[in-house]
Formats: C-alpha cells, structure tokens, sequence
C-alpha cells in the first residue's frame, strides 16, 4: 500500500496529539514543553510555566563540601573522603575522569598517582581518547590504606612511565550468588525462576572474557545469564541478569552491580512482568526487592557488596574546574554558590517524591515526567538537568544521590532494545530499515503484550540522564544507558526519514534534533574505543553533520531560511529561537570536541541566533531577541532576507527604546533569555564573530537572572 510514512513524531501517543488543542492554553516552558502540533500555533506572548520550585524543607543537614586543591604540578586530582566510623586498612576507589586533550598520552604514557607525594596503587581502564591519541576519558581504580574516619586524601594525577600489571583475582572467587524471582503470571499463579553466575564467573576468569577492569586494584567481569524456571530448568525467554562484578583486594571483597534486564529485541510476545525479586549468597538473603512490575524494554539496578569484609565507604569528588576545563561539558559557572536551603529543599523534594512512588520500585519516575510531550516547566529538560547542574556546581552528595536515582530511572522508560544476536542495543548496521515505531520496521518487531507503561518517551523531551553519572562514576550501568538512549533516538525514527541505515536524525522539530545530536556525541566520544558500539556512533554522528552541512549550507534546500535558522519540519515558516538556541548549544559542545563540520554549522545558525541581539539599527529590538516563536517569511510567502524586513514582519509598529519590556523573562533562570545567554556564552566560547559582543548585551540586560541561577543553574553557562 502507498502512503507516506509517519514521522518521528508517531513514537508520541494518540492522547498527545488529541490534546494540542488544549495544551496550547497551557503554554511551552522555553525548558522544553510542549508538541510540535502547537509549535507554531501559540502566541509568544504567554508566560510559560514557571521551573517547579521545591517545598520549603525541614532543617538543612551539613553545609556543602569545601573547596580542595591539586598539587600544582599535577595534570588534575580528586579528593576521597573516608565515610566510614571505623578506620579503613584497605579502600580501594573506582571512578571516571576527563582529560583535556594533549595533557596524558597512553599510547606513550603512564599514568600516575600520589598522595601526599607518595606514588599509590592506580590503574586504568576504559579509555576513550580525542582525535590527536591523547586521553579524553578513562575509569580509574586506585588504593588507598589505613584511611581513618573522616579523613580525606587528594589523589594527585601525573603523567609517567608506562608499566604493566596483572590482576590479581582468585580462580574461585567466594562470590556464589544466587538471584530468585517470584512470577506472578496472567492467572496470578506463582513460579520460581532462578540466575546462577557462579559457574560462568569461573569460566570467563579462566578465558579472560568478558573483563571490563583489570589491573592490581579492581578487577571487573559482565555476567550475563539467563533466568531459569527453577522446576524444569527451562530459561526464560526475556528475564536476564548482567552482573558487573568487580573483585578487589584480591577477590576478597566483591562489588555486583545486578542489573536486570527485560530488553530483548526479537524475542517473541514481550511484555511486562510482576515478580519480587532476592539477592541471596551463599543461600542468605542479602537483598530484597518487594514485588513490583518491571516494564517491557527497561532494566534496573542493585549494587550489593559481599566478602571477607564490609564496604568500602568513601565519597569521591573531582577537581571540577578542571572536569569542566576539559570540555567533557559546557563551561558551567563553577562560582556560583547555591544556598543550603535550595541544596536541602531540592533533596527533600526528591525524598518526598520517592517515598510516594513506592509502589512503583524500580520503575519509579521520581521527578521525571513520564509523559515525555507536557508542557511546562521540566527540572530535567536543558544541557543537562537542574540536579545534574547543581551536582556540577556543588559537588554535594545528596544532590549526587539525586542525578545517580534519576539516571536509575531512565533505565525504566521502555526505550531499551537489546540486540540478542549481538549483546548490544539495536543498530542500523544490522537492520538498516529496524524500527521501534512497529508497523513499519523491516524486519517486523514482536508484538508487545501486556505493555502498558507510566512512560511516554520522545526525542523533544529528552534529558541527559546517565552522561554525567558515567563520567562521575565510571560505572557500566550507566555507561549503558548512554549507549541505549542514543541508539534508541536513532532506531525510533523513521527509515524512510533518516535515510535508512545512515540515521539521519533531522526529519524532527528542532528541539528533538538537538538533544538526539546531544545523546550522539556523548556516545561517539566517550564510550571506551574498545567498545562495540563505538564506531557505529562515531559514523551516524558523521553523517548527521555531513547531512546538515551539505543540505542547510553548502547546497540549500529550498526549505532552508536565508537567515541560518535549523529546519523545523513541522513549522519551516517560523522558527523558535530558543529551540534554536538548543541547537546551537549542542553543535558548541560538538565544535568544542573537534567535531567536523560542527564549527561551520555553528557560524552558520549563529546569523540568526548571534545577529538577532544585535540589529536594533534595523528595528529588530533587543528586547524581543528572546522570543518564543517567529515568522521566517513575509505575508508573500517569501523568505525575509534581511533584519530589516524581519523586524517589520515580526515586530509591526514596535519602536526600540529602552521603555520596551523584555521578552523571555529575564529575570528567571529557566527562560527565554536564559537559554540565548548559554547559547551566546557557548559560541562566545569558539570565537563565533560577534557572539562576545551580544553575549555582554545580553548579560547587561539580564542582572536578575544571575541571582536566579543559584536557585536554578541549569543554564548558567558562561564563556571559556
């Protein structure tokens, strides 16, 4: 049959667009709410509603930590702090960490570290590297001894002399963990299903496969098993286990990070499934997980320790100055100061949320909103989410605690497509023609049974969920997770849009590129180059600039405004300036990478995204610079070409003086004005022509919304 087939924006529900009508009158947050249905329909005037604000709190804990310094001869450091009440004779730490490009060589290079200039135990593993060879990021594993309560120790970096080691793991390790589940099927009948890895962790040890770490200090293997019906032996057909195990002090203390897993791809008959679930060792019960529904195409987590003695207790804090310095991510104003009340506040907001979701267990949403299209002011829509800035910012541990909790629950959202043939979310390679938009996939994917989920998810609304945890923890869970939202963006497209297996990404509002390119380039830069997956993201993120750059600059389509405004194929006579600015932040963050193309793509948009602050001669007011939406073409259907016909079609009858109201609320940290000011420090940052220049404007007109940001630093991004 002939028609045209949907576009991306089909991976939103009916209720979605039956609602468009209503939701115009609720009005966008300029943070990221509403459809592409109203995107051109509601009047720029209305406010948006406000960033929720959390309730006032309860008596604030302990003050945020204190700043620390690195050895002034060390590439960067990080500070570990005993949280434990006993003194630790061994305390070995695993973390993530940047790297600024050109500062630590591996190919030609150790890696060293000191305490108190004392050279400790260190190793590194999963290595992702920048274009000239040098570091970009790896995990590191490193040994402190005889740490006593309270005390805190930096860990200065050097490059050094290249050395080997070997790990140092037990053939046996005294792991014997036994994970059970409680099925509850459709006719409430009960059965028992049963993972044990133990055999397959000797067997890996013995072969070397499956190591993730491996090194003097930690030793990481991925088990990844089966459920079992444990009265017929026979495995289930979609439940799995993958544990992250990782052995130190020589196997004798062992971290498991469970994940479970209801995320096959080609399986027959997926669906959801209502079990409780225990972590047993040695036939005791360590953990138990009351019985709750775990979705189709979502995983969840449980880090449990187990061994000769307890965990180890530390809190692990980067040198941020330098995190930020190494453009792992946009250059965040480090010196603002959150008060301790809006820190307690926003925990006990979390608190208060996790406690009423319960019943949920790992599917929870905390303050995540499901339904992906609201409108609305949204904590977790912009560069990264509210909690992940504020973690940026303070490096508090309770606000860490919230960003790695909502990186959990992004595992639930029914986006996760494992791939059984290749152990790795679903790509193009394979099925250039796959879909998870079902009724047009080739091949066809398996009806979904008994999948009603809280989630609605799409591309427009997308946090950053596991980026930051990634580079802060160095964890596989959430190395995943990146690896998944970024497939998934790509797959929930429509072939016949995105150019089959090429994944081109730019059939979607513009909103919806940006945060899909975002979730791109995190994967293509700092999964480990070892990884499978790396490549494929490495080449789709090459053939999304490509595609902008030939189609929008080199060639234009017919389609493209003279202006350098990105294409919105659902309004391509109008534009959204801060959806633009969304746009423009992430090709910075792509440009900063030394990403091809990326840095021409910026120039270009910026013509209009720079240029609009700054052609109040021709009438184009700087106070409306912040605008939620306007018209590309002129009553004749043409495209304006000058700002002088786009003042008189946007702004009739408008004088600028300084009398004028400034649009985009300018006082608020979550508005208009705040996106184009990240925007302008962003390209301010890669020396954009006049983008410093609009960047002070903007800044001077805007005093208020810099004491907001220490209520909200979302967007507090300030040029390098």
């Amino acid at each position: 049959m002939n028609r045209t087939p949907p576009r991306p924006s089909a991976v939103k529900s009916a209720v979605g667009k039956n609602l468009a009508t209503a939701l115009v009158f609720a009005t966008l947050s300029a943070c990221g709410g509403g459809s592409e249905a109203t995107d051109v329909a509601i009047d720029s005037t209305r406010r948006p509603n406000p960033t929720p604000r959390p309730p006032t709190a309860a008596p604030a804990p302990a003050p945020a930590p204190a700043a620390f310094t690195c050895a002034s001869d060390a590439v960067t450091c990080v500070q570990v702090t005993s949280t434990s009440a006993q003194t630790q004779a061994s305390l070995p730490v695993t973390f993530g960490q940047p790297f600024k490009a050109g500062d630590w060589k591996p190919a030609q290079q150790g890696l060293i570290a000191k305490v108190d200039g004392a050279t400790i135990p260190l190793q590194t593993d999963e290595l992702a590297t920048h274009r000239d060879g040098s570091a970009r990021f790896a995990v590191l594993s490193a040994q402190l001894n005889n740490v006593q309560p309270g005390q805190s120790k930096i860990i200065n970096l050097y490059p050094g002399v290249k050395t080997s080691s070997t790990a140092n793991v037990p053939a046996n390790p005294d792991w014997n963990l036994e994970i059970e589940a409680q099925v509850i099927d459709a006719n409430g009948g009960t059965s028992t299903l049963i993972a044990q890895p133990q055999a397959e962790l000797v067997k890996q040890i013995a072969s070397g496969t499956g190591r993730r770490l491996s090194g003097p200090v930690a030793t990481e293997y991925t088990v990844a098993i089966p459920f079992k019906n444990k009265a017929t032996g026979t495995p289930h057909p979609h439940l799995t286990a993958r544990l992250h195990t990782r052995m130190v002090d020589g196997g004798q203390r062992i971290r498991t990070d469970v994940v479970i897993e209801n995320t096959r791809t080609w399986t027959a008959n997926p669906g959801n499934m209502t079990y409780s679930l225990a972590i047993k060792r040695n036939g005791s019960t360590i953990f138990t997980q009351p019985q709750f529904t775990h979705y189709h195409h979502a995983r969840w987590h449980k880090v449990v320790w187990t061994g000769s003695s307890t965990e180890p207790l530390a809190q692990v804090r980067h040198n941020m100055p330098y995190f930020v310095a190494s453009k792992a991510i946009w250059n965040y104003d480090l010196s603002l100061n959150i008060p301790e009340a809006v820190l307690s506040n926003f925990y006990n907001s979390f608190t208060n949320k996790k406690a009423s979701q319960a019943n949920l267990g790992p599917m929870a949403n905390l303050m995540l909103q499901p339904y992906f299209p609201t409108t609305g002011g949204r904590f977790e829509i912009g560069p990264v989410p509210q909690w992940t800035a504020m973690y940026l910012v303070s490096q508090d541990d309770r606000i860490k605690e919230v960003m790695l909790a909502h990186a959990d629950a992004a595992g639930s959202v029914p986006v996760h497509y494992r791939d059984e043939a290749s152990s790795q979310p679903l790509d193009l390679d394979r099925h250039p023609n796959v879909s998870t938009l079902r009724g047009i996939s080739q091949p066809t994917l398996p009806t979904v049974v008994n999948g009603t989920t809280i989630w609605t998810p799409d591309m427009g609304h997308q946090a950053s969920f596991a980026y930051i945890p990634y580079l802060i923890t160095g964890d596989t869970f959430y190395q995943d997770e990146v690896a998944f939202w970024a497939a998934w963006n790509i797959s929930a497209s429509n072939p016949a849009y995105r150019e089959g297996g090429k994944g081109v990404l730019r059939e979607n509002e513009v909103r919806a590129q940006a945060w899909s390119m975002r979730a791109l380039g995190d994967a293509s830069r700092f999964l480990p180059d070892s990884h499978a997956m790396k490549g494929y993201f490495q080449t789709r993120l090459s053939n999304n600039l490509e595609w902008y750059y030939q189609n929008w600059i080199v060639t234009p389509r017919d389609d493209v405004s003279p202006m350098g405004s990105p294409v919105n194929p659902y309004g391509k006579a109008h534009v959204g300036p801060w959806q633009n600015d969304f746009w423009s932040i992430v090709m910075a963050q792509q440009a900063e990478a030394g990403e091809p193309r990326a840095i021409e793509l910026l120039r270009w948009t910026s013509k209009f995204g720079v240029e609009r602050f700054l052609n109040e001669d021709q009438g184009f007011c700087i106070a409306k610079a912040p605008a939620y939406f306007m018209s590309l073409k002129n009553a004749t259907g043409q495209w304006i070409t000058s700002w002088k016909e786009f003042a008189e079609v946007n702004l009739p009858n408008i004088k600028c003086d300084p009398s004028l109201k400034f649009d985009g609320y300018p006082e608020w940290a979550g508005g208009y004005a705040a996106n184009a000011r990240a925007m302008l420090a962003t390209a301010s940052s890669l020396d954009i022509e006049n983008a410093a220049t609009a960047y002070a404007l903007l800044k001077s007109k805007t005093p208020l919304m810099d004491k907001d940001y220490t209520n909200n630093p979302t967007w507090a991004i300030i040029p390098r």
